[in-house]
């Protein structure tokens, strides 16, 4: 029974630590900014196989996934920031109007956002699991999260609600900063990669 619990604590104190080095190398690797897309591929690269228990040394299976992928995923998030930009003054845009054309508008860019939203959580974990084209990318990564919705679903609103979470308040923003620096983003992306791999598993 001890042997048993001192292993159970080992796994679970080994796991905590890995997703805390994964955690910095990410933070560090995104610090550039423009490498944030290569920084977030890296880390469902090995985030992915660490939920199958396949991940090697975490330092070079990072690493390694960074270079790997590094020009599609710096060329995606240079994309994702662009229409990104366009989508927010579009906002602003629509918020200042009046009447039907604020209207017409606001559902128009929520239905435009959500896509957005699918794009921006499930295009990096997409280059991370599979080699393709970028244009095919794009397209993959509103398909696939589509055709497997429940998963998907759940994977939106854990990441989504992690960051509303964190914007409550002055004390969730401050408490925040801390957990998403030491440990959060790696944490968050552990628990959506066990759905990722379900998801992705008939695409294989």
């Amino acid at each position: 029974g001890y042997i048993e619990m001192d292993n159970i604590i080992v796994r679970i104190l080994t796991k905590i630590f890995d997703l805390i080095l994964l955690n910095i190398l990410f933070i560090v690797c995104s610090l550039p900014v423009i490498t944030i897309g290569a920084s977030i591929t890296a880390l469902y690269t090995v985030l992915l196989k660490m939920t199958e228990n396949e991940e090697g040394y975490i330092l070079r299976g990072f690493l390694s996934a960074f270079k790997k992928n590094f020009r599609q995923s710096t060329i995606v998030w240079i994309i994702l920031l662009i229409i990104g930009a366009f989508i927010a003054i579009d906002i602003t845009i629509i918020f200042n109007a009046k009447g039907t054309i604020r209207n017409v508008g606001f559902v128009l860019i929520s239905i435009v956002s959500l896509f957005y939203i699918m794009e921006v959580i499930f295009i990096f974990p997409l280059i991370a699991k599979f080699e393709n084209t970028t244009l095919r990318m794009f397209k993959n990564a509103v398909l696939i999260p589509a055709s497997k919705l429940p998963a998907a679903v759940m994977v939106m609103v854990i990441v989504i609600m992690c960051i509303v979470v964190t914007f409550l308040n002055q004390a969730t923003i401050l408490y925040g900063a801390i957990v998403w620096n030491v440990i959060g983003v790696a944490l968050v992306g552990y628990a959506v990669s066990f759905l990722l791999n379900a998801i992705f598993r008939s695409f294989l």
